[in-house]
């Protein structure tokens, strides 16, 4: 065939032209096996293969995890999800670590030993309903903060002589309160009792978790009349006076009030 025939050959009739492609045998050289194939049969297949290993590909990224390794695929769900659930393990953290400090404050609290802070438990303090303030969800923390003692009101305990006033430069973080043998005491607001109990330095102890992070113990009672979880209202009988305890050297009521976390001087708020 000429150089001008094979110029006027198309593109189509081009890849209609045929090819014998042999496999030989190497050591041999005789024939194994042997393909008639033409352009047009190679660009079918090698299209076909295109085709099926792009399906392929895209599935893969579209209809399992692995989608995520495609920059910005997915990445406002993953970013959400991610969000809720250190949202959700940062609430868990501080829970427990509030519980912890709050029973190692307690326990502070009932030896009698000194603790300038009792951190507060707010899932307690919501808890309990208040006549005259209604607190919930995150009003709690800013009432708490603006809220002045000098505006609530409390009962007496009950009525008697301060043999001993708050001091807390040397330890006393409550006032002593002489009255009469077998007088019963009272809860100076409603609440919850969350502790009542005996120990070996305060005797037979109560404590009461009020409305508006206020906390309230009664030490060296002779008796307790109420139990933890009993809720209590302001005025009702809890305990009976008393001399129980090491640090006790005669019948009285050792009483103190906390606020915010820190112990304050009752008879400041309250008459006795």
């Amino acid at each position: 065939m000429s150089k001008e025939k094979k110029d006027d050959i198309t593109f189509w009739e081009k890849a209609q032209e045929t090819f014998k492609v042999v496999i030989l045998d190497e050591e041999t050289f005789q024939e194994v096996k042997s393909y008639r194939l033409s352009r047009l049969n190679i660009y079918t297949m090698l299209s076909l293969l295109f085709l099926v290993l792009t399906s392929l590909i895209l599935s893969l990224f579209f209809f399992t995890p692995a989608r995520k390794l495609v920059p910005g695929y997915g990445e406002i769900e993953e970013n959400s999800e991610f969000i809720e659930l250190k949202s959700e393990m940062d609430t868990l953290t501080s829970i427990v670590s509030n519980q912890q400090v709050y029973i190692n404050s307690l326990r502070t609290l009932l030896s009698g030993k000194s603790d300038t802070k009792l951190p507060n438990i707010q899932s307690i303090s919501s808890a309990i309903p208040s006549d005259n303030i209604e607190l919930t969800g995150a009003q709690v923390a800013e009432t708490t903060r603006s809220l002045k003692l000098d505006q609530l009101s409390f009962v007496p305990p009950l009525r008697g002589t301060i043999s001993a006033k708050y001091a807390p430069e040397i330890e006393h973080q409550g006032v002593d309160i002489i009255a009469p043998k077998d007088t019963p005491i009272q809860a100076t607001m409603q609440g919850i009792v969350i502790s009542s109990d005996w120990t070996l330095e305060t005797g037979n102890t109560i404590i009461i978790q009020h409305p508006n992070d206020i906390l309230s113990a009664y030490k060296h009672n002779s008796a307790l009349l109420k139990n933890a979880g009993d809720r209590v209202e302001a005025g009702e009988a809890i305990a009976i006076i008393g001399n129980t305890g090491e640090l006790s050297d005669g019948p009285h009521l050792h009483f103190e009030l906390w606020y915010g976390g820190y112990h304050v001087d009752p008879a400041l708020y309250i008459r006795f």
